[in-house]
């Protein structure tokens, strides 16, 4: 979807190298008013982690040239010191509305080149980026020139608790054009993740009722046993409608399960444990429900739904 590409393209944007001391607390003026999701990312602090950089030079270790891309990439982004985005739910159906605040030495030219589409990008002072599209940017950088005022989202209430880490999120995502059962499920979500010495990650669903979430905790119970040397480091706790995972593992330990993961063919050595609940899985083809109508995004004036004819 165009304006998710936003985060996705944020870190082709910048250039020149610098060193930052503590980043200053995000200016949270730039969010939308009615702000669904929000979220940040220590971008430079991941950089420069010790577990990420060992796991780095592990995986490319026999491919130079993977190496030399990611060298490329440090050159890139060594001047970005954190991306915060605010996602305002547009309905079912439409793109979210996206925007990022990018700090860190920026270079205009770079950002300019990679505006693609609808994005727009706007230089707030000497290291604060921007990027936006259509009245949605020129709103939020309205908000920036102005005094703050209290935000009534549960969003970046629930990202308080959040913000030392190295990546989070927190509220609830927009509804995609498109069926999830996990998604459709969820009414809110926490989640952070720290890489630095060690893995920390901790997430709590807010799910549609207490059995899904305790469907979750038992899900991820049974994979605990399944992987002991993995399950040992999550835990886990269910809080009425609320799923808790708390996962923790020294570097050592995650360095020798992403190689085990690697010599096993293991697209994600952590993507069992929390597995997946029965009330959440999708049906099976033959419990799907026969369709004759299929719909259509992405047109213009909205989705469409058409007849099919059933002929090939």
């Amino acid at each position: 979807m165009r304006s998710l590409r936003t985060i996705a393209f944020i870190t082709s944007l910048f250039a020149g190298p610098v060193l930052f001391a503590q980043a200053p607390a995000p200016d949270w003026r730039f969010a939308h008013p009615g702000v669904t999701l929000v979220g940040g990312f220590r971008l430079k602090a991941m950089l420069d982690s010790p577990l990420v950089n060992t796991l780095i030079a592990q995986a490319t270790a026999k491919d130079p040239s993977t190496g030399a891309m990611i060298g490329m990439m440090r050159g890139a982004l060594g001047g970005v010191s954190e991306v915060h985005f605010s996602v305002r739910d547009m309905g079912k159906g439409k793109n979210p509305d996206v925007l990022a605040l990018v700090t860190g030495v920026l270079d205009e030219a770079a950002a300019v080149a990679m505006t693609q589409g609808k994005t727009s990008v706007r230089r707030i002072d000497a290291n604060t980026l921007l990027l936006g599209e259509g009245e949605s940017l020129e709103d939020a950088v309205a908000r920036l020139s102005k005094p703050a005022v209290a935000l009534q989202s549960r969003a970046l209430d629930h990202s308080k608790a959040l913000a030392n880490n190295d990546l989070w999120i927190a509220g609830s995502l927009p509804a995609l054009p498109m069926t999830i059962p996990l998604l459709d499920s969820l009414r809110g979500l926490a989640l952070g993740i720290s890489a630095q010495s060690d893995l920390r990650i901790e997430i709590a669903l807010e799910t549609a009722s207490p059995k899904i979430a305790e469907d979750l905790v038992s899900s991820a119970r049974r994979s605990q046993v399944q992987q002991p040397g993995l399950g040992a480091a999550l835990q886990t706790e269910v809080d009425g409608a609320t799923a808790h995972f708390r996962f923790v593992m020294e570097g050592d330990q995650v360095i020798q399960a992403v190689q085990q993961a690697i010599a096993n063919g293991d697209k994600s050595p952590l993507a069992g444990l929390l597995g997946q609940s029965p009330a959440l899985s999708e049906p099976t083809a033959s419990s799907k429900p026969k369709r004759d109508t299929v719909i259509v995004y992405g047109l213009e004036g909205g989705p469409r739904e058409f007849k099919t004819t059933g002929k090939p």
